[in-house]
């Protein structure tokens, strides 16, 4: 950089003057940046394999002819009980009924996919989704295990004084596909497995009298209570952040520069999502999974941390009343 600035009027020169004493520091300075391009476009072509040790044409194949990664196979999940069953395919209401039907695993699977992907808008309202909905999602199963172990202790237990009681299974059980787009997807089945293992031995417990019939069913109610609160909650919050009106929403709508549209997108989603937690606006607290892939620099991070999160209230009811 320092010989082209020395000698600028002559790279700029539209008519080179040849017997300028400089023209062959020209000509040398022209030889290695041509030189250094090749080099370049080399190291571009090759993957910027080592070349003292990696033949050219290796080096190319490797990095143009090398695939996406895919599943060996399909992946699938295993389901023994009426209850999982109907978690991983939900219900939809009778032609002809009127009412709501309930949320199955596939459809949060797809919901929380689209809120995935809008988390590459900067969205901190998708940030906070995904947040709550695999939070929420752990906790259920951590009670799930914590519930399956103390039945697993009891049938030890027996198992110690002679009695040795089998888990209740179908015959045959049900394996479906699964295929989802996103690893929160996996989070939604690993749930309604963990469920599934539960409600088997749940009735395992009951069939050998080792629980009572109402403890059963009350057992699983409760946790297929617990799991459809999660579920329908992820499709609440996919159908009104994917809305025209608030689809755009991003950090940059809470700024003070921010237009009249954007501050009614912040108040809108305010009101109807709650105020956001300050470590999820600024980035401190992030998904586990998230395609939000921004370097803030340390003035932005600033202006982040101050920002209020909320609007004026008198504000946010007509902010919302064309999304109720």
């Amino acid at each position: 950089m320092a010989e082209r600035h020395a000698l600028k009027d002559l790279v700029e020169a539209d008519d080179l003057d040849m017997a300028d004493p400089r023209f062959q520091r020209y000509a040398e300075l022209e030889r290695r940046e041509a030189l250094l391009r090749n080099m370049q476009s080399e190291h571009h072509a090759t993957g910027g394999a080592q070349r003292d040790v990696v033949p050219y044409r290796e080096a190319v194949a490797v990095k143009n002819d090398l695939g996406r990664l895919t599943d060996e196979a399909d992946d699938s999940m295993t389901i023994h009980t009426r209850e999982a069953s109907r978690l991983f395919i939900g219900r939809a209401m009778l032609p002809g009924e009127t009412g709501v039907g309930q949320s199955g695993g596939k459809k949060v699977g797809a919901a929380m996919r689209a809120i995935w992907y809008l988390s590459g808008n900067d969205n901190p309202y998708a940030d906070f989704a995904l947040i709550e909905t695999w939070t929420s999602m752990e906790n259920v199963i951590a009670e799930l295990e914590r519930r399956i172990d103390g039945m697993d202790r009891r049938l030890h237990r027996m198992q110690r004084r002679g009695l040795s009681f089998s888990i209740v299974r179908a015959d045959p059980p049900v394996s479906v596909e699964l295929g989802f787009r996103s690893p929160y997807g996996y989070s939604v089945v690993r749930l309604i497995s963990t469920f599934d293992y539960f409600v088997r031995m749940v009735k395992t417990l009951v069939r050998k009298d080792l629980l009572s019939d109402k403890e059963g069913y009350e057992d699983i109610y409760t946790m297929t209570r617990h799991s459809r609160r999660i579920f329908e909650r992820v499709v609440w919050l996919q159908r009104y952040l994917l809305r025209d009106e608030l689809r755009p929403l991003s950090r940059r709508d809470w700024l003070a520069s921010a237009d009249e549209l954007a501050k009614k997108r912040v108040q809108a989603a305010v009101a109807l999502f709650g105020e956001l937690p300050r470590g999820v606006f600024n980035g401190d607290v992030r998904p586990r999974h998230t395609r939000r892939h921004l370097d803030v620099s340390a003035e932005e991070l600033r202006l982040l941390n101050e920002v209020p999160l909320a609007g004026d209230d008198a504000q946010l009811v007509a902010a919302t009343e064309g999304l109720q």
